[in-house]
């Protein structure tokens, strides 16, 4: 048997060299899956808000999320890097749900589908408030819709122009003009007005 001394007898044979660098990406892969799974956790239901703004369909935004998601996670390795991944994240969903908006338009050769109605006044609890306001965001256009609700979720105004291809002019008009109709439809619906009082059938009270 040949003894090997000194500095040699530490260097680690080819198979020794290759386990190890199994392990380091072993490793990595582990710290990425983490760190991806509490970015979903955490940005899933906003970007779903989001969506869900300008799309009705539930089970489409969510094909749409977890599609996403699923490109998402191959590509953490460079999101992770990103000052805000979750604007990534909704810049692919919208495209998924347009292009299967575009695809079942062309399928059905038909007009897209109806707004929702407007909802009933009276709205007894929180839920019932944010379904109202999910239904009335629906009878918006679908930028009004999007621009407003990102705002809610705390883009500013140059994240919003940057992740839908605005201008800030642009994003600044559409929320004033969401805001506006917003605040007709509720009083429609028998919020309390700018004034404090309930106006049952907004249109036919005094503005």
């Amino acid at each position: 048997m040949i003894e090997v001394e000194g500095t040699a007898a530490l260097i680690p044979e080819p198979a020794g060299r290759e386990a190890l660098r199994q392990a380091d990406a072993a490793r990595l892969k582990a710290e990425h899956d983490r760190e991806f799974a509490a970015f979903a956790e955490d940005s899933y239901h906003t970007v779903e808000r989001i969506l869900r703004a300008e799309c009705p369909d539930r089970e489409v935004v969510e094909d749409a999320l977890n599609e996403a998601y699923l490109h998402g996670r191959v590509q953490w390795h460079k999101l992770r890097d990103y000052a805000k991944p979750i604007g990534w994240v909704i810049v692919t969903a919208r495209y998924k749900i347009r292009k299967d908006r575009h695809r079942r338009q062309r399928e059905a050769a038909v007009a897209p589908e109806d707004l929702p109605p407007t909802p009933q006044p009276d709205i007894a609890d929180v839920w019932e408030a944010q379904e109202a306001l999910r239904s009335w965001l629906h009878q918006l256009p679908a930028r009004q819709a999007e621009v407003f609700q990102m705002d809610r979720e705390g883009f500013s105004n140059p994240e919003i122009a940057r992740l839908l291809g605005l201008t800030e002019n642009s994003v600044r008009s559409y929320k004033v003009a969401a805001r506006r109709r917003l605040r007709e439809l509720a009083e429609e619906a028998g919020y309390p007005g700018p004034d404090g009082g309930r106006r049952q059938g907004g249109s036919r009270g005094s503005r």
